[in-house]
């Protein structure tokens, strides 16, 4: 996984997550499997369900922002390309504006990105007692995954 995006640290943290909760339910169904017979089925169910539901969303989120930022790209190029065809009495800045265009509209969509996984990483780390006291500021701080 590439963390060296804010949308890949924010994937990163969400994976992060969604193995913790993973982990702490099966161990304390396991740990009641040791002391009864009967297990909360529906628990477990609803909460990979849960689980289920967040990975789908975090993949849709992030293929839908790599998608965004690739189509960005292109216009981009393709716009800058056109100018470089009719360079009469354009500004001889054109190229900056352009690259800061991209730039702004790059960051808009990951901060976006980056805020619809983090909800995904706060449904995850609200399936755990444990995990649901931390923030998911907190939670990728404690990961270093935070900008």
């Amino acid at each position: 996984m590439d963390r060296s995006t804010p949308i890949g640290r924010a994937v990163a943290g969400f994976y992060l997550a969604f193995e913790a909760v993973d982990d702490s339910d099966r161990l304390r169904e396991a740990a009641n499997s040791v002391g009864s017979r009967q297990t909360p089925e529906s628990d477990s169910r609803s909460k990979y369900l849960a689980l289920a539901t967040a990975i789908t969303n975090v993949e849709k989120i992030r293929r839908h922002a790599a998608r965004t930022l690739r189509d960005i790209a292109a216009t981009a190029s393709n716009t800058a390309a056109r100018l470089t065809d009719s360079r009469t009495g354009l500004p001889s800045d054109i190229n900056d504006a352009i690259n800061a265009a991209v730039r702004h509209e790059s960051v808009a969509v990951c901060q976006r990105a980056v805020g619809m996984i983090n909800d995904q990483t706060r449904l995850v780390l609200n399936l755990d007692e444990v995990t649901a006291t931390m923030s998911v500021d907190e939670w990728l701080a404690s990961h270093r995954l935070a900008d």
